[in-house]
């Protein structure tokens, strides 16, 4: 399996705090199943990015041979979490193959988890035009897409992808990310997987868990989300399995999801 977006790196950002705990973490998803991880540390997001984005291959490369050293099974490759910033272009442009996934044309992004910007359907449209393909990170997470998916699907629709985090299927952010989750999910709203994890803690690094709870809540088949998937963005290739996305206000589950009153309108 692949886990497509992990904070594993140590001394990057709100990660892993040393090199040790980094190795736990890989030895910890090794366990699990997991043969490589993408680290994914946060870009453009506070003070998380380095003036030299360079260290995050060298910071690769220093955990990679500890991991060798200590016989842990887990390929480590470079990527990035990229928070949305209105100089975005700009800094593509400058910075290409350090944001983007294994060299690909792959690119995670990153929405605050309460503010959808306006413009992001143009921002859209300016990413695919440079080459770029998007892939939203943990829309179960934000809540103007917990409250309209329909935002979402007309993203998806105009080319976007997303990746949910494994903890938002067993429970780890709680009740209404979970159920959220499982809608987008239904709606093949959901294209790839990552733990989205930051330390070495067992309910945020595990897929099996997850994969379990989906497959029994939806009688689905969802390997391709960890395997298929993740292994052609690596590979810069188009998904594997990529169903059509289902219109949310066409679907006959009407979302149930409650908001925190501090998040609406």
């Amino acid at each position: 399996m692949v886990d497509l977006h992990c904070h594993i790196l140590h001394g990057l950002d709100d990660g892993a705090k040393s090199l040790d705990e980094a190795a736990e973490m890989a030895k910890m998803a090794e366990i699990d199943g997991i043969t490589q991880i993408v680290a994914t540390p946060h870009l453009f997001r506070g003070d998380f990015t380095p003036k030299d984005l360079g260290v995050i291959q060298r910071k690769i490369d220093e955990l990679s041979y500890v991991l060798e050293k200590n016989r842990i099974g887990v390929e480590i490759i470079k990527g990035a979490e990229v928070h949305i910033s209105h100089n975005l272009i700009d800094e593509i442009r400058k910075n290409r193959d350090h944001l983007v996934l294994n060299g690909s044309s792959y690119i995670i992004l990153e929405f605050p988890a309460g503010h959808v910007f306006s413009g992001v359907k143009e921002l859209l449209f300016d990413l695919l035009s440079e080459g770029m393909r998007p892939i939203i990170a943990h829309p179960e997470r934000n809540y103007v897409f917990m409250r309209n998916p329909d935002l979402l699907y007309e993203l998806v629709e105009a080319g976007a992808l997303t990746q949910a985090n494994s903890g938002s299927f067993t429970g780890l952010y709680g009740r209404q990310v979970e159920e959220t989750a499982f809608r987008f999910l239904e709606l093949n709203l959901t294209h790839l997987m990552g733990s989205d994890a930051h330390n070495p803690r067992p309910s945020s690094l595990w897929f099996s868990q997850a994969l379990k709870n989906m497959g029994e809540k939806t009688g689905q088949e969802v390997s391709y989300l960890v395997n298929d998937n993740p292994h052609a963005v690596l590979e810069g290739r188009e998904l594997v399995h990529q169903p059509e996305a289902i219109n949310p206000r066409k679907s006959e589950k009407a979302c149930k999801i409650k908001i925190p009153k501090f998040f609406r309108k």
